[in-house]
């Protein structure tokens, strides 16, 4: 999504049709997360696995 912030950078962007469509589904199915793209859901599984030692 282009904002400010990411105005700076020629990366892919997800649309903004596309964070209204995941928003409203995210809602609709009682979700109180909303990773948007694929690399926020890695993310986001990376941080919820135990440490390894």
């Amino acid at each position: 999504m282009e904002t400010d912030l990411s105005s700076f950078t020629n990366s892919p962007k997800i649309s903004v049709e596309d964070v209204a469509e995941q928003t409203m589904d995210a809602l609709a199915n009682d979700r109180v997360e909303l990773p948007t793209d694929e690399r926020a859901s890695q993310v986001k599984h990376a941080l919820s696995q135990p440490v390894e030692r």
